[in-house]
């Protein structure tokens, strides 16, 4: 969703991302608490995480960021590696967020597809859209958040994975972290502007992979 064009047609699109964001980011966030409690981290339970209510995760200027440029962020949940069982659980917890977020696509999938074999499916009807919606968000979340750049999810997990074996390398990422996710927010900005989807190259094929997945598989 970007700023700008019709105001009446942006409050129309914000009022069907609400329900997919509430399901997305607090899908994805309690996520990562679950596992990370889970493997004997009690951090994010003292933190309030280990919860469903929207105030505990989703963060102000990341939440109205969708709305405005198609993406953003929650609160991001506090962990502590070191109370957990192995080495590579903080791993599990990074990855834990985004196939939350291809779980629900997946789920939100089903009467899609179900509704497309049945003919009944027309993408203007305010069910269907909620649907689409949620869908898509879905998919954006997770392969947002597996790029691997700090502090998103696909560089947690290669932090965890590698760290040890590349404590410089990842020295000087962390040293570096505000420039290098600034270039990336200037690069999804300027794309959004455009309106060019830097984020689509990925989307579309792993949005066309879970419409194919059984129950109900369309398209190949």
């Amino acid at each position: 969703m970007l700023i700008g064009g019709d105001p009446t047609q942006f409050v129309i699109n914000a009022l069907y991302l609400i329900p997919a964001l509430l399901v997305g980011l607090i899908g994805h966030e309690f996520a990562h608490a679950a596992v990370a409690v889970g493997r004997g981290d009690q951090t994010p339970r003292l933190d309030g995480r280990l919860s469903l209510n929207p105030s505990h995760h989703l963060d102000p200027l990341g939440t109205i960021a969708i709305f405005l440029i198609g993406f953003g962020w929650a609160k991001p949940v506090r962990i502590n590696p070191a109370r957990m069982r192995r080495p590579l659980d903080a791993a599990l917890v990074a990855l834990a967020g985004p196939v939350a977020n291809l779980v629900i696509a997946f789920l939100l999938a089903i009467p899609i597809k179900l509704g497309v074999l049945a003919g009944s499916f027309d993408p203007s009807s305010p069910l269907w859209r909620v649907l689409q919606v949620g869908f898509t968000l879905n998919v954006v979340l997770a392969v947002f958040n597996l790029i691997p750049v700090p502090p998103l999810d696909g560089y947690s997990f290669l932090s965890s994975v590698f760290r040890r074996r590349f404590p410089e390398f990842f020295f000087r990422i962390d040293s570096n972290r505000q420039a290098i996710m600034l270039v990336l927010v200037l690069v999804l900005l300027v794309s959004s502007f455009l309106g060019y989807s830097v984020l689509r190259f990925i989307y579309a094929p792993v949005a066309r992979f879970i419409l194919a997945l059984p129950p109900f598989p369309i398209g190949g």
